[in-house]
């Protein structure tokens, strides 16, 4: 459950935070913009299993091309197994995750944020708002309800990720990366015990049903939602 739970937390809050970054940036006029646009697609358009064959090949123990960079920078002494250890495999698994999700939330944020009339932020400028005043009460508001999409989606993919998991990890070292899919698939289809796993689906169903009301809520309460 709590592997579950901080797998979620540590995918939602990287892609949220990410994607509007990578929005806002690719929202300014730059040369090379477009092919940039274009470029930002490509993790998302890997396939899942595909893009943890990459990553298991990025964090490999013997050959891994981070193991590689962190050593011609100084910042480790000796290649390091990533995903054989419990501290590390779930941040990596997490990270491999995100960059296979993240291009989908920019390219919504950035479709939101195409849509904001520019008058809005030369009446701000006018008024003496600054840039994180513009981004507060201009952007924010008007990017909110993509926001709730992005997170549900996000909520949603991370709490049924799989391929990733069965390529990279299998649930270890030990249970160390065992989400409740993980383990749903274990006892179901391994086990052969279909009443825990079917108690292990609701229980994900439940979980990822208690995320979108909290969500709804936080922006209801915020009245991004009032016509």
């Amino acid at each position: 459950m709590w592997i579950t739970v901080k797998f979620t937390l540590l995918v939602v809050t990287a892609v949220t935070v990410l994607s509007v970054c990578v929005a806002l940036l690719l929202n300014q006029p730059f040369r090379g913009r477009a092919i940039l646009r274009t470029l930002i697609l490509l993790p998302w358009a890997i396939p899942p299993v595909v893009n943890g064959l990459m990553w298991q090949w990025i964090y490999d123990s013997k050959i891994g091309a981070l193991n590689g960079l962190l050593l011609s920078l100084g910042l480790i002494s000796e290649y390091r197994g990533w995903l054989s250890d419990p501290t590390s495999a779930l941040l990596a698994l997490a990270f491999a995750d995100v960059w296979n999700v993240l291009p989908l939330a920019v390219i919504l944020l950035l479709a939101a944020l195409q849509k904001i009339p520019d008058e809005l932020y030369e009446a701000a400028r006018v008024d003496g708002a600054g840039a994180f005043q513009s981004f507060w009460f201009i952007t924010f508001p008007w990017l909110a309800q993509t926001l709730l999409v992005v997170l549900i989606l996000q909520t949603l993919s991370a709490i049924r990720a799989f391929d990733v998991i069965y390529v990279l990890t299998a649930g270890g070292p030990g249970t160390a990366t065992t989400t409740l899919v993980w383990k749903t698939y274990l006892t179901t289809f391994e086990n052969l015990d279909f009443g825990l796993g079917n108690a292990y689906a609701y229980t994900v169903s439940l979980i990822t049903f208690g995320f979108a009301l909290v969500y709804f809520r936080v922006l209801y309460r915020r009245g991004d939602f009032e016509t």
